[in-house]
């Protein structure tokens, strides 16, 4: 039995993978078969193409179209690191099942949030004493003594 993604998942197979649904927010927009192995690994080495020239919108659309999770999974990656933009990344990393990365972005807006509200105090940096080589501090203690020479002068 098929049931309907809580999620908006874009592409949904059931049926014992003999049909694929296309689900957009739950509501059913299409059932079609299930396209084979080679017509698949064509449209993944076109998405891989548009994804190295750039083209990440052409190479998202096939991805998702393809279910290739690898593909899904760095097209949330580029939202994620290049674009600064986590949660359009939680979409697609939910998509592919990451939940570490989904619960990293979940982390991370809840310590911004509670930074923004006060709850969370800003932290202190506290750093190890520098080690200096003796040579090092001779040479920098010339310089300091030769400005000020300079200057009294």
């Amino acid at each position: 039995m098929c049931k309907t993604p809580l999620f908006p998942i874009l592409r949904y197979t059931c049926f014992q993978r003999k049909y694929s649904a296309l689900f957009v927010k739950g509501i059913l927009l299409e059932i079609g078969n299930v396209m084979d192995q080679k017509t698949r690994v064509e449209l993944i080495r076109k998405g891989n193409e548009c994804f190295n020239k750039g083209e990440i919108d052409i190479a998202e659309k096939i991805f998702v179209k393809t279910e290739y999770k690898d593909g899904i999974t760095r097209i949330a990656d580029y939202w994620f690191f290049d674009k600064k933009q986590p949660l359009i990344a939680v979409k697609y990393y939910r998509m592919v099942g990451r939940k570490d990365k989904v619960d990293e972005i979940y982390a991370r807006m809840m310590y911004a949030f509670g930074r923004l509200i006060g709850k969370i105090p800003e932290p202190k940096v506290s750093l190890p004493p520098l080690k200096v080589s003796p040579k090092l501090k001779i040479i920098a203690e010339e310089i300091l003594r030769d400005a000020e020479a300079a200057e009294r002068s």
